[in-house]
């Protein structure tokens, strides 16, 4: 087709502002319908759906790496002195949860490996029971197939908020659900500490980069800025436009990575991932019903804090089912810490320094080779 002949001959800067912009309204879309993790799962929706049409799509790296720190400050920001102090009154259900977080994802990436046939190295990230963002983007800077990853992470969240309520209606731990509560304790930071906010997070991003942790963009503003709000030093977060810009971006990006993608592969990425759900589920479950007995905490408040899901759409869960939203989120921020800060490292662990997009020991390996083979001939032909 003409159009389509047209658009694959476009500038790329013109090809990222198309991407970007369809990106943007698939957020928009999914925010109108209130769809858990809207911007982020809309932006992935539309720029997928442009990529396995065939239509080239593109996001600039600078711009991934620049949005990285932006989250990175983001999810520092969510800590608070209230819910340091929330956490450590809960050292029962904590640490079970704490406990769970291995078993589960050693589940799910058995599940993943022996069932479906994946490889161990996208088995971790997909095996990660929440911190949506952060795993998507410590995954795009690993050397993993981002589709798998973004697909089972994507799926587990709509598969959570669609099942998890009516679950527990369905056994009698929720009388009813009722509508979102506004955010009222949400607010934007003041200029002053905004810029504190992102002066630190920048140098500690670059700090971190250059010390080569894995994940370095996100983590190092994160652990900064988690101990500058934990602490009461800092209050507030960055502006909400901006953090929904940063979402559409990552998502906008990682839906780069399904070109190519085949119908055949996204029919066998819905059984895996639906497959790898309902093994974190059972387990998760398990280990809240444990968690509840031992400490005597409602049932389904302890369900809703150990499931599977992110911070943001578990805690609007338990306002929805009226539960305590401070127990859901300190748990779901608990565990969202582990997985952040811990994952890089576990995967270095297990696949050394490749573990990381820094690491490009193997591209090299394979170009010298080829060098070598193309200069022997012509060293025996003057020896000759």
């Amino acid at each position: 087709m003409p159009f389509l002949d047209s658009w694959r001959r476009l500038p790329p800067v013109v090809v990222a502002a198309i991407t970007l912009a369809l990106a943007t309204l698939g957020g928009a879309v999914f925010a109108f319908f209130d769809l858990p993790a809207a911007w982020l799962a809309g932006a992935l929706v539309a720029v997928s759906a442009l990529a396995l049409s065939g239509l080239p799509v593109y996001v600039p790296d600078l711009l991934r790496r620049v949005v990285f720190v932006v989250l990175g400050i983001s999810l520092g920001a969510t800590v608070t002195p209230e819910t340091v102090a929330g956490i450590r009154t809960w050292p029962i259900t904590l640490s079970l949860l704490a406990i769970s977080l291995p078993i589960t994802m050693g589940a799910v990436m058995l599940y993943l490996h022996y069932v479906s046939g994946w490889k161990y190295r996208e088995t971790l990230y997909a095996s990660a029971p929440g911190a949506l963002s952060a795993v998507l983007a410590m995954a795009t800077d690993a050397k993993v197939d981002v589709r798998m990853v973004a697909f089972v992470q994507t799926v587990r969240v709509f598969l959570l908020i669609a099942a998890l309520p009516g679950m527990l209606l369905a056994v009698g731990l929720s009388a009813s659900v009722g509508a979102i509560p506004p955010n009222a304790g949400i607010h934007a930071a003041t200029l002053n500490d905004t810029l504190i906010m992102v002066g630190t997070g920048i140098v500690s991003a670059l700090l971190a980069e250059r010390l080569r942790v894995p994940g370095g963009l996100l983590i190092g503003p994160m652990l900064v800025n988690g101990v500058l709000h934990g602490t009461g030093y800092l209050q507030g977060n960055i502006p909400s436009v901006l953090l929904f810009a940063s979402f559409v971006v990552l998502g906008a990006f990682t839906g780069t990575r399904f070109v190519g993608t085949t119908a055949a592969m996204i029919k066998r990425l819905l059984v895996d991932s639906i497959g790898a759900f309902i093994v974190a589920l059972v387990v998760c479950v398990a280990f809240a019903l444990l968690a509840a007995w031992l400490s005597g905490e409602n049932v389904a408040k302890t369900i809703v804090a150990f499931a599977p899901g992110g911070l943001e759409a578990m805690t609007i869960l338990a306002f929805m089912i009226g539960l305590d939203p401070a127990f859901v989120g300190a748990h779901h921020l608990a565990r969202f810490v582990l997985i952040a800060m811990l994952l890089p490292f576990v995967a270095r662990g297990m696949f050394g320094r490749a573990a990381y997009a820094g690491a490009k020991a193997t591209p090299v390996k394979k170009k010298a080779t080829k060098k070598r083979k193309k200069r022997n001939p012509d060293r025996e032909s003057k020896n000759g």
